[in-house]
């Protein structure tokens, strides 16, 4: 039993994120639902980041592709306006 004047600080470990950030490790039942929640979070940040890339890629091809389009557009109509210069 501790003393009414005794400050109980709390045996915790730390631990560094994958960012970096320094955080408490799990010391008891509490901490065990909080790191699940952790869990899920970093696994849906990980989730939600590799849903980004693969949008940007999706983006990155369809703009290439429209410039694509742009190109042979543009040929189309050269090809049109000499065609149409041979005619008259």
């Amino acid at each position: 039993m501790h003393s009414l004047n005794e400050t109980v600080i709390p045996d915790v470990d730390y631990m560094q994120s994958d960012r970096g950030h320094m955080h408490a490790a799990a010391s008891d039942s509490s901490d065990r639902s909080k790191d699940k929640l952790d869990q899920k979070t970093l696994r849906r940040l990980a989730q939600n980041r590799e849903a980004a890339r693969k949008s940007r890629l999706r983006k990155k091809a369809y703009v290439q592709q429209l410039e694509n389009s742009r190109l042979k557009l543009t040929q189309l109509e050269q090809e049109l306006q000499r065609a149409r210069q041979q005619v008259y």
